[in-house]
């Protein structure tokens, strides 16, 4: 068997079908490289990468790295998506590094995750030096990535076996860490064919589709929503290196080039703000308007999507953002429908096709069928993770004894089976004078005011109400400033009086992830350390 010959992974063959009905196909976009490659040519680049880490690792014996994990830094783009493939046709699991994290943070993934070999792309040949000098107590190789150009002449196609292992590792993402240390969420073949089979069904992706990609390559949304389902479908990725709400709305205006865009709320929230402050009352105000009314799916997620921030986006282009639920472990799991009629306000929808969906009480366990009562979201399907990497006993503790996955978020249902997200258990749900409250339904009520830049409502401890509700706010800037007393009179109307803050703290930022997520046990540790847990 030929070292360059590719496996019959489905991702694989779909790739091949499509380079062979259309031989100038193009899979991806690479801005920063300025440059367009076909479904061949990434086919074809894939399995010369993959000899290249065969060799590398001298395995070319046995043609396979079985399972061993390869660690990559590299820029969003082409060579992302080229490495990726190469490690899967390697038989080895995938464990994407996150581009914008400091040398420790790589650290803590690389030596969790104990990788045969450590892939840097050149744009981050600076980090190569202190990872060496930092993982000399085992032994890891090292390769520098030689960047891919597109090729002028038609690619030919690689050779392909008829192997193929779905019940193989392939993928280990890691998890936000948000409530606790970062662990190591590792997928199947199966499992990742499937994530991306039925959002295809759910939102229907087409050959003809072109997705605007500015996720981080290293979480679920970008790698699963974003890459894999689209390449799968046989539509095309543009890649770009990171998000400029600029270059976004300039794509935009250029009508018909693009059809979806799938974002976190934070980047819509900069998509309005930008439109406000750059575009509206221009020239360019009706071209803009018009070329996002033209997409024809624009997904929110990874993040609640506060509705100001969605009714502000509806009314500039006419588009009504889908929400959806999802995380590192279940891929997605809820999506509104494609039909308008279907995107309800603060809800994330219905079960994905496959997906199994249920509430349970935090207490009991016992299922919770009516409506409109709040439990636990658990969920069971082919789109649920195996295992975190070597923590079996956290593995099993996730799971109920019947085999379903616990989220650990809190929702409720409606009459029309629509899910409504009330946040994570650990840090959203505020225990105040006996009252269970929804700190996103909070955030959601300060972000409809015009002096709310961005939010966080977190849980103080506190001896007589049990948590006291804190709000941190980032002003608008040119705004008046918030004072206590007349933003609780100004929220008594909208709301019940327990769920008001009664401490606020005006910051100059919130420091959130990649993902746009907010650490909120952070959040207390930095501005109420005395109550930090």
């Amino acid at each position: 068997m030929s070292l360059d010959a590719l496996p019959s992974l489905p991702l694989f063959l779909e790739a091949k079908k499509h380079a062979l009905v259309n031989p100038d196909k193009i899979a991806v976009i690479d801005t920063a490289k300025r440059q367009q490659f076909t479904f061949a040519q990434l086919l074809a680049d894939a399995a010369a990468l993959k000899k290249r880490i065969l060799e590398q690792l001298d395995l070319t014996s046995t043609g396979d790295l079985d399972e061993r994990r390869v660690t990559f830094l590299v820029p969003n783009g082409y060579d992302y998506v080229v490495t990726q493939w190469a490690i899967w046709a390697s038989g080895g699991i995938c464990v994407p590094l996150c581009t914008s994290h400091p040398v420790k943070e790589l650290l803590y993934t690389i030596s969790d995750s104990d990788p045969s070999l450590i892939i840097i792309h050149p744009a981050f040949e600076k980090f190569e030096t202190p990872l060496r000098e930092s993982t000399t107590d085992s032994p890891r190789l090292f390769m520098t990535l030689t960047p891919f150009n597109a090729t002028p002449s038609p690619t030919q196609l690689p050779e392909f076996t008829p192997i193929y292992h779905p019940e193989r590792r392939a993928l280990m993402i890691y998890t936000s860490g948000t409530t606790g240390k970062p662990k190591g969420a590792i997928t199947t073949h199966k499992t990742i064919t499937f994530q991306a089979q039925c959002l295809i069904q759910a939102w229907q992706y087409q050959p003809t589709d072109h997705l605007i990609h500015v996720l981080p390559l290293h979480h679920i949304h970008g790698i699963i929503n974003g890459l894999t389902a689209t390449l799968l479908a046989g539509a095309t990725v543009e890649m770009h290196p990171k998000f400029d709400p600029a270059t976004i709305w300039t794509r935009w205006t250029d009508q018909g080039t693009s059809t979806m865009f799938f974002a976190v709320p934070t980047i819509y929230a900069r998509l309005v703000d930008y439109f406000d402050t750059q575009i509206r009352g221009t020239e360019r105000e009706t071209p803009a308007r018009n070329g996002a009314a033209a997409l024809r799916l624009l997904v929110s997620g990874s993040a609640a999507l506060p509705t100001p921030i969605k009714t502000k986006f509806a009314a500039i282009t006419n588009q009504t953002l889908l929400e959806r639920y999802g995380m590192t472990e279940i891929g997605m799991g809820l999506s509104c429908g494609l039909e308008n009629a279907q995107r309800i306000d603060g809800s994330v929808g219905w079960p994905l096709p496959g997906v199994q969906v249920r509430l349970t009480d935090k207490e009991t366990g016992a299922v919770i069928d009516a409506v409109d009562v709040d439990g636990m979201i658990e969920v069971k399907g082919d789109n649920v993770f195996s295992e975190y990497w070597r923590r079996p006993e956290a593995t099993a503790k996730e799971f109920t004894a019947d085999g379903w996955f616990k989220t650990g978020d809190v929702a409720r249902r409606n009459e029309q089976g629509a899910y409504f997200i009330q946040g994570r258990a650990s840090v959203d749900i505020i225990k105040s004078g006996g009252y269970k409250i929804s700190a996103l339904e909070v955030e959601r009520k300060l972000l409809a005011l015009d002096e709310v830049a961005e939010v966080a409502i977190v849980g103080i401890a506190d001896e007589e109400w049990g948590q006291r509700v804190a709000a941190v706010v980032k002003q608008r800037p040119g705004t008046e400033p918030l004072e206590l007393q007349a933003l609780r009179t100004r929220l008594k109307q909208e709301m019940a009086p327990y769920k008001i803050p009664t401490v606020l703290k005006l910051v100059d930022g919130i420091e959130r992830n990649a993902m746009g997520k907010v650490n909120k046990k952070d959040v207390i540790k930095k501005y109420w350390p005395e109550l930090a847990e």
